[in-house]
């Protein structure tokens, strides 16, 4: 048996599951700043470009959600994998997902965007073992601060190592399937690293190293 990390985001689904929630909230009656788009934005070239303050980022996005209770957080997850993720979910990722399951491996979806979606999403996808962004609860309510260390670069290889640790399992015959050079860390600690769809960076990467190049689009 094989342990199979996949990341979440241009991965296993199209597009950005984040940026699409920051696009949902503003459709709904959470208040944001008019410009709360055009910075979420200016986030993600952050991203792309490897430069991203990950704690300023999950603060600033989370902020509509701190004033909401935890139930209506929960619903409006819920309505957005109903209304947005349901589109955004490839047919060729899920019949990967399912070969590795068929095949007796553990799936699990690491990822550096919010627990509050990587889980919902993750069940949604039939994906029993979800790690994201942990983020803090006051009193039923969210805080907009990082909990423990973020699944993001190296802070992958350290939840994924955690993790297999806690659950019984070595890091020996693992597979990571990512679209980013972001997750290189993980990508290098991985027995079979398979870049999906990859960013440029990724992309030549792949090709230096020899790693598997695949399309799930």
């Amino acid at each position: 048996m094989a342990l199979a990390f996949f990341d979440l985001d241009n991965t296993l689904v199209a597009g950005d599951t984040a940026q699409a929630f920051s696009e949902y909230i503003v459709e709904s009656d959470a208040p944001t700043p008019e410009d709360f788009l055009q910075i979420n934005h200016a986030y993600m070239d952050d991203y792309d470009n490897g430069t991203l303050d990950l704690a300023q980022y999950m603060r600033y996005t989370l902020a509509p959600l701190t004033q909401l209770s935890e139930a209506d957080v929960n619903n409006l997850i819920q309505r957005f994998i109903e209304d947005v993720v349901a589109d955004m979910t490839l047919d060729k990722a899920k019949a990967l997902l399912e070969r590795h399951k068929q095949e007796g491996d553990e799936v699990v979806i690491i990822s550096a965007t919010g627990t509050h979606l990587v889980a919902p999403i993750a069940k949604y996808l039939g994906v029993e073992h979800a790690l994201g962004v942990d983020i803090e609860y006051r009193d039923g309510i969210i805080t907009g601060e990082i909990v423990g260390t973020p699944t993001f670069r190296e802070g992958k290889v350290t939840r994924a190592i955690q993790w297999a640790n806690e659950h019984g399992y070595e890091m020996k015959e693992t597979y990571f399937y990512s679209d980013s050079h972001n997750d290189l860390p993980l990508l290098e600690n991985a027995l079979y690293p398979i870049a999906v769809d990859p960013d440029p960076i990724l992309t030549e990467t792949a090709k230096q190293k020899g790693w598997e190049i695949i399309s799930l689009r």
